[in-house]
């Protein structure tokens, strides 16, 4: 009995499918020959800083001035790392203060905390761990490595965690010992002019002009004398004249440092001190 046309393409499509086409799919990588990724041990976690635990990510690794390696150096400008703050750095920053906190961006730093020091330490992973009342303050800039002039290493930046409100009082205290300091040594002199025949509106404006002088503790050396061609004066309004300006002396705790020099209603000159000038 001979097959049937349908019998014989039955046949050839099951021979088919067994033997012809699984040679046809895709082949897949053999699975002993692959390589399991490689697991990225940190290098930037460095020693523990208060009981610090390990980064939950790695630092970023391109662009911007951050953590980084070759590919975000700038050999050709600098030699290192761009994102690493130098002193000029600094000075070209516009501000009159190192960085500090999220302005810092060192990819690693040294950290002073409590007086001991600790690091090499990742900024980013530092700064995670500050509490509110916490600041980050670079106290060193970064010093690139110096073969030629005996630093083959560089130097990382230094930082400080300080606590804002006591770092606020320090700073006001030692603006105000600077202040006291510009003014500490010899008291400036301040030297003004009087006509006798001044008139009553003017003769209390240079009142109080000579008086705010005296209260910041200036020292005013004060001329009287007469105007060529001005009106002549008595001797009693010449004398009212320095009555009025001892009133003003006495009245912001002055004194006159030494004897008045010249004559009232002549040419005289008088030399007056503030509160607390020697």
């Amino acid at each position: 009995m001979r097959a049937t046309p349908q019998c014989l393409y039955s046949a050839r499509r099951a021979l088919y499918r067994v033997f012809i086409s699984p040679a046809e799919l895709p082949r897949k990588a053999p699975v002993s020959g692959q390589h399991p990724p490689r697991l990225l041990s940190s290098a930037w976690a460095g020693p523990q800083l208060r009981l610090y635990g390990k980064p939950s990510r790695p630092p970023p690794r391109s662009g911007g001035r951050g953590p980084g390696d070759a590919a975000t150096r700038d050999p050709d400008a600098r030699g290192f790392d761009r994102r690493f703050t130098t002193q000029k750095d600094i000075e070209r920053s516009g501000r009159d203060r190192p960085p500090q906190d999220h302005e810092i961006t060192d990819p690693q730093i040294m950290v002073i905390d409590n007086g001991a020091s600790e690091g090499p330490l990742a900024t980013s992973f530092v700064l995670t761990k500050l509490e509110p009342e916490e600041s980050l303050r670079m106290i060193q800039p970064y010093v690139p490595a110096d073969a030629k002039n005996g630093r083959p290493s560089a130097q990382l930046a230094v930082c400080k965690i300080v606590n804002k409100r006591d770092e606020y009082a320090r700073q006001r205290q030692l603006k105000e010992k600077r202040r006291a300091g510009d003014g500490g040594g010899k008291p400036k002199t301040k030297e003004l002019e009087l006509t006798w025949a001044i008139g009553e509106h003017d003769l209390a404006t240079k009142m109080r002009q000579m008086g705010g002088f005296l209260a910041k503790g200036m020292k005013v050396e004060l001329m009287l004398g007469r105007k060529k061609g001005g009106k002549q004066v008595s001797g009693e309004e010449a004398a009212d004249v320095v009555r009025r300006v001892r009133e003003e002396v006495a009245v912001h705790g002055g004194r006159e440092g030494k004897p008045a020099s010249g004559h009232v209603g002549a040419t005289m000159r008088m030399f007056l001190e503030g509160k607390g000038s020697k």
